[in-house]
């Protein structure tokens, strides 16, 4: 009869945290009864009781086999819709290392029905579990984090002080709070309305509904903030509401205005405002915020003011199954060296070193405008600043390969789409074409990237957008063309002179020729995102900025018409997922909506935000969370980004921000041409940044010559580790197998020496036998012969 192990095992943990009253904790793990790590397969625990320390949840799951197992705890708010097992995920434990629990069939007992129980030990001498288990803390490490939007969408509702109008001269210098209630629909279409008469409209709370608010201001950030009475909005406060559900289509939002009296913790009710559902990007026209004005209406249905409220649909990514697992890249280790961050490979090779007149052109025109990085570089004399990548362009394979063979640790760079939604590695959002004419002058068109496909952008001759000197343009053949007409004429010359070339000479000239075809990918422009991962070593890390083009302040963007954030996003992150591998990977980003995208679709990779600061003489944009770097730290808080990237400038003249960003456990990296100075980079590293971000790497190869890439001597610590753990292993196995052959010896020669005794004391008695047979025989003998006498 065949029998199975069974395992009964108990989970039990102790939430210290308050929880609401649809929160529920669950667990997932490696096995099949523990859902394998997948989100709609986790096993909900039960609610057993509650003391000082917080609330325990446990359950008993039964597991079949005797293999060791991992697992996680999470709080989630379950949703069920028709049946189906959904999740908000509200936090998850991310230690590296899951909990494990080894389960070892010496202690199984039999029982009824072939069936076999076995009890949750230890063995190999393992530590067991703390239990109950701590939900967030295990082995002395205390490592939890948010979850990613598993199904259900994201609505974003942000609100500006400055964007609160109230027609009454007696409110117009209140101060004022409000607060965000969702409606379900669904629920008010069948049950009767409410009385109306009511001062203030109630509406039964939705268990499929998440709800949370944040407050960035300059002194901080306030999380879950939303109380009786909301949240107080005072000025140049920004406040963010963010709701989850898995049916936007049927959930719309109530506001509420309140008067905030100093002198009481009573707030005076004055009137309300509603948003309908959001659900839908189509009415988003263009890359422009989905803005709404709001009446907002008085006691007496009368209107007292209006609102505009931005607001942001974020989308689940679709097609990538995500699991309960900590990639490399999320989990930067403690105590690790700043990171050397190669810009755009070798560094950055055009707009700085053009013509001052070139530049003055350039920033009169909006649609030439460039980022910080390019229009704050300084022009300084070619001896000051040598051109060291003439030949190896920015943002090509080669320009990443040179950049990995000074040791760089990260190459950074800019991935944004092609038109056929291809993720493509380029700065700009325009190049520059032109059409060749014999005898006349060349002609330049700008032309955005996105309105080219990958074969068109790969095959034109680009000049770059900032060249808008038509007099200037090389009217003969590029590089490239050249190329090709020499190997050409080469190969025509070879087969006149010769007609009896031998296999070699063929494979030679084939050879030469795929070789100058590899050269010349190397060092084209536009490489695929997925041409990186092939191509590049896997310890060279990417720090892969998303690009978006954004509004300025003083009005215009940096280009219209751009693509909808979710399904740009989405293009991009889905080929990361699917090629990222074991290489570690940060994404970064100057467009805040694109920042809490990539952080809410996916939890595989640290997501940091660019920040512009106050200190460059670049053009501002639109968005206030790009103005400082304080409002940019308020930002990652509420948004729960890993980091944040700043201008180089604004640390030099704050460094106890340096301080205020880890005391929140954000990583830091450092931007900007005085980063590659070396006074400054010596006094970032010794104010401990996480990163920092150079231009003109060649010009400091003597320096970073001797500097090892961190990952590869990271892995080698690991494989150093791991092989005295084993040498120890190997030498404590060996001393035991000495131990037990002394011990064999030992019981050997005792046996031995009891075996010996044994034989003589035989061989006396078998000598006395002996003497007296022999006598005996003596005896008859002589008596034999005195009879024969």
């Amino acid at each position: 009869m065949i029998r199975r192990i069974v395992c009964d095992v108990e989970f039990c943990v102790i939430v210290k945290e308050k929880l609401n009253p649809c929160d529920s904790v669950l667990v997932t793990g490696s096995c099949e009864q523990l859902g394998e790590w997948l989100p709609n397969r986790c096993v909900p625990l039960n609610r057993t009781d509650k003391n000082d320390e917080g609330e325990i949840w446990s359950t008993n799951i039964k597991i079949y086999g005797t293999q060791k197992i991992s697992y996680r705890y999470l709080i989630a708010q379950i949703v069920r819709i028709d049946d189906d097992l959904n999740l908000i995920i509200k936090k998850w434990e991310t230690f590296k290392t899951a909990r494990q629990i080894s389960l070892n069939n010496h202690w199984m007992n039999e029982c009824d029905n072939g069936v076999s129980s076995l009890t949750n030990t230890p063995v190999d001498n393992e530590q067991p579990d703390e239990y109950p288990a701590i939900f967030g803390c295990y082995k002395g490490e205390c490592r939890t984090d948010i979850g990613w939007l598993t199904g259900q969408r994201e609505i974003q509702l942000r609100f500006h002080s400055n964007t609160l109008q109230l027609w009454s001269s007696k409110l117009r210098n209140s101060k004022m709070s409000l607060k965000v209630s969702p409606i379900d629909l669904n629920y008010q279409q069948e049950n009767e309305e409410i009385s109306s008469d009511l001062p203030g409209q109630l509406y039964a709370p939705t268990s499929k509904v998440f709800i949370q608010s944040a407050i960035l201001r300059l002194s901080g950030c306030e999380a879950n903030i939303q109380s009786d009475y909301g949240a107080i909005i005072e000025k140049d406060d920004y406040m963010i509401v963010k709701i989850q559900t898995f049916e936007p289509e049927n959930v719309a939002y109530h506001i509420d205005f309140y008067l905030v009296d100093e002198l009481t913790t009573l707030r005076k009710h004055i009137g309300f405002a509603y948003v309908l559902p959001v659900h839908s990007n189509l009415e988003l026209a263009d890359n422009k915020h989905l803005n709404r004005i709001v009446p907002i209406i008085g006691l007496k249905h009368n209107p007292i003011g209006q609102i505009k409220i931005d607001v942001l649909l974020i989308t689940p990514l679709e097609g990538v199954q995500q699991k309960f697992l900590v990639s490399p890249s999320k989990y930067w280790r403690q105590g690790r060296r700043p990171v050397n961050v190669g810009h755009r490979g070798l560094g950055k090779t055009n707009t700085e070193h053009i013509p001052c007149k070139t530049q003055s052109s350039s920033s009169s025109n909006d649609s030439n405008k460039q980022r910080i990085m390019d229009n704050a570089a300084p022009i300084l004399p070619p001896t000051t600043r040598p051109v060291q990548t003439k030949f190896v362009s920015e943002n090509t394979l080669a320009s990443f390969k040179g950049a990995f063979q000074l040791g760089f640790d990260f190459v950074e760079f800019d991935v944004q789409l092609a038109k056929d939604k291809i993720p493509v590695v380029y700065h700009d959002f325009q190049v520059a074409i032109t059409l060749k004419r014999k005898g006349q002058e060349a002609e330049l068109f700008v032309v955005p990237v996105k309105d080219l496909t990958l074969p068109q952008l790969q095959s034109l001759k680009i000049y770059h957008a900032s060249k808008t000197d038509v007099s200037k343009v090389d009217e003969e053949f590029d590089d490239d063309d050249q190329t090709t007409i020499n190997n050409n004429t080469n190969l025509t010359g070879i087969s006149n002179s010769s007609n009896n070339l031998d296999n070699q000479q063929i494979i030679s000239t084939n050879q030469l020729k795929q070789q100058q075809q590899d050269d010349k990918k190397f060092r084209s422009l536009f490489p695929t995102l997925h041409e990186l991962f092939e191509t590049l070593d896997p310890h060279l890390g990417f720090n892969v900025e998303i690009k978006y083009a954004m509004e300025y302040r003083q009005g215009g963007s940096e280009q219209n018409h751009y693509f909808e954030r979710n399904e740009y996003i989405d293009c991009i992150l889905r080929c990361l997922i699917t090629y990222a591998g074991k290489r570690v990977i940060l994404l970064s980003t100057f467009d805040p909506d694109c920042a809490s995208m990539l952080r809410r679709k996916q939890t595989l990779f640290p997501v940091l935000f660019l920040t512009q600061g106050e200190k460059g003489d670049w053009p501002q944009f639109l968005d206030i969370r790009t103005w400082s770097i304080d409002i940019g730290l308020c930002f990652i808080v509420a948004e729960h980004l890993s980091g944040l990237a700043a201008p180089a400038l604004d640390i030099l003249s704050n460094k106890d921000f340096v301080k205020h960003v880890k005391d929140n456990g954000k990583l830091l990296f450092v931007w900007g041409d005085e980063a590659s100075e070396k006074d400054v980079s010596k006094c970032l590293l010794e104010l401990r940044v996480d990163g920092l971000i150079f231009d003109h790497v060649a010009e400091f190869k003597e320096e970073h010559s001797t500097t090892e890439n961190l990952f590869i001597s990271e892995e080698r610590e690991e494989l150093e580790v791991l092989n005295n753990f084993r040498q120890k292993q190997l030498e404590l196995q060996h001393n035991q197998l000495l131990q037990e052959l002394e011990r064999l010896k030992a019981a050997r020669e005792a046996t031995t020496l009891s075996e010996s005794t044994i034989n003589t004391s035989s061989t006396n008695q078998l000598s006395k036998v002996s003497t007296n047979l022999g006598q005996d025989q003596s005896s008859i003998t002589d008596s034999n012969f005195k009879h024969v006498m």
